[in-house]
């Protein structure tokens, strides 16, 4: 008889899509489109206040009071393509940030179904048809222009994962699957087993604290995995992602806001060319107050979102963009020292000819006037002809010196 192959795990998963955007205006009311539709009645509400309370319990009041996050909940579209077990809808908010950036969060919920990390690699691929990010893309990108955002690519998509085990302790689950969610939060879609090693260090970098609960974070991905009790929650019955996964959710979309705020700053210092000390000053002004708004960005909460943020700020380039801004900004000062320095030292030398000058008019016109005692005409002369002369001669020797 042959062996009989064990039979993947059922797992209730959802897929948190996360796009960001440049949205220089803030929105006030999001324009209708076709292909979104309304949330049921009570859904919006309920979906705020779940956020709210997580983020609360992980910012505080005080930030939340600041308003520089603020989200704002589209509508519900259905996707164009649907293979079997595929999310059938997606609950679309634009989250924007006083810093002048923004984002798309897609939720997609897919019915409980067994595992199968190649199968949803495939859905997240942002260039496949018969995946779920090009149709929810389709509708996005319309919505986008009609908002005035920069035009942007469906491929600076960040998923994020949410599976829910309620019929496994976490132990089990690993034990079988674990290759193949490290695979799912890599993104890895070659055929070719990845090392032990890899996969037992990918897994040992786990920010939950809660029993039979594992939160990952990568380059491309996160991953939230809940099991056992924890995962009775998931989906409830408006299909939003469960509490649980909220604080990690909230983690991840400051740090996405988070890089898009600097790596908009660089791109500001890069492209400007001022030609004035004043410019340049009312540049690094303005990028000095939106530095403030990327402050109030970071996350100064939980000790878990303290972990993740340093996790996600090295893994996401935020560390490196801080500081390739920070060298830009010391740039900056030096170009304004230099030529405000280049300034004063050409003040100076223009007043050293005014003075210079002036002061060998003033004798030429003392002699003048002991030899010409009647005839001004000729005193105004050599006082004008010395001068000039005595300017010159100085233009001449001072440009040699300061050459």
């Amino acid at each position: 008889m042959p062996p009989i192959e064990p039979t993947a795990p059922v797992v209730s998963p959802g897929f948190l899509l996360l796009i960001p955007l440049q949205l220089d205006r803030d929105v006030a009311d999001l324009p209708a489109m076709a292909g979104i539709e309304p949330h049921p009645p009570g859904w919006t509400a309920a979906r705020a206040a779940a956020f709210d309370q997580a983020a609360a319990h992980l910012l505080g009041r005080q930030f939340l009071r600041q308003g520089r996050i603020r989200r704002q909940p589209l509508g519900r579209i259905a996707l164009s393509t649907q293979a079997a077990g595929q999310p059938g809808a997606g609950d679309v908010t634009l989250v924007t940030h006083s810093a002048g950036v923004a984002l798309w969060e897609v939720w997609l919920p897919a019915p409980a179904q067994p595992l199968d990390a190649g199968r949803w690699i495939g859905w997240l691929d942002p260039d496949a048809a018969e995946g779920i990010v090009a149709p929810a893309w389709a509708v996005l990108s319309g919505l986008g222009s009609a908002l005035g955002a920069e035009p942007t690519w469906p491929g600076l998509c960040f998923p994020h994962i949410v599976l829910r085990a309620p019929d496994m302790p976490l132990a089990t689950l690993l034990e079988t699957e674990a290759e193949a969610l490290v695979r799912l939060l890599m993104l890895d879609r070659s055929a070719v087993a990845l090392k032990p090693e890899i996969v037992a260090a990918t897994l040992e970098a786990d920010h939950c604290a809660r029993q039979d609960g594992m939160t990952l974070l990568a380059r491309r991905a996160a991953l939230d995995i809940h099991a056992r009790q924890r995962a009775r929650a998931f989906p409830d019955a408006d299909g939003q992602p469960a509490q649980s996964a909220l604080p990690f959710i909230i983690t991840v979309e400051t740090l996405i806001l988070e890089r898009a705020a600097l790596s908009r700053l660089y791109d500001r210092l890069v492209r400007a060319a001022p030609q004035s000390v004043d410019s340049l000053l009312a540049l690094k002004r303005d990028v000095y107050g939106a530095l403030e708004e990327y402050y109030g960005a970071t996350l100064a909460g939980s000790r878990f979102s303290d972990s993740v943020s340093a996790t996600g700020e090295a893994l996401l380039g935020i560390t490196d963009l801080y500081e390739a801004l920070m060298e830009r900004l010391d740039g900056l000062s030096f170009e304004i020292t230099t030529r405000y320095q280049n300034r004063m030292t050409l003040l100076q030398f223009w007043l050293t000819i005014v003075f210079g000058a002036t002061e060998i008019g003033f004798i030429a016109s003392s002699i003048a006037t002991w030899h010409y005692r009647a005839e001004l005409g000729a005193v105004l002369a050599w006082t004008v002809g010395a001068a000039v002369v005595s300017g010159v001669a100085l233009v001449i020797i001072l440009r040699r010196w300061t050459r």
